[in-house]
């Protein structure tokens, strides 16, 4: 893992989750992917789509996604199925001056293990 990419960890994405507290959860898994669930509160950007969905101008990244866009000061988390498609959209938003930003690196496969609305899938990382 990049020592550049700061990370997360499970109980401290609860803890953001359950006190409604500033944060946008991002999961960039593909479309196919999220019939497996997602993690409350997150909304879908595909990982192929990160690196221009940064670039968009809000209302062309609202209208795309449906979602509002992020601000370079937001608290932006990323998460995927392992953690490794996460840890490259992490590495490019902050690439692209949004610094707060950081890996959920147990991504789906440990949150699985903590909510039933959540399946595992694929093979182990």
């Amino acid at each position: 893992m990049d020592n550049q990419t700061s990370i997360i960890k499970l109980n401290e994405l609860k803890g953001l989750i359950e006190s409604k507290k500033d944060y946008i959860l991002v999961d960039v898994r593909n479309k196919d992917e999220l019939q497996n669930g997602m993690i409350p509160t997150a909304s879908n950007v595909p990982l192929p789509e990160i690196e221009h969905a940064l670039d968009l101008s809000r209302d062309e990244f609202e209208e795309k996604f449906k979602f509002p866009k992020f601000e370079k000061d937001d608290n932006l988390i990323f998460y995927c199925r392992t953690g490794r498609r996460s840890e490259k959209a992490t590495n490019i938003a902050i690439s692209k001056g949004f610094t707060k930003s950081k890996n959920y690196a147990g991504s789906i496969w440990e949150w699985s293990e903590h909510d039933s609305n959540v399946k595992r899938y694929g093979p182990s990382p």
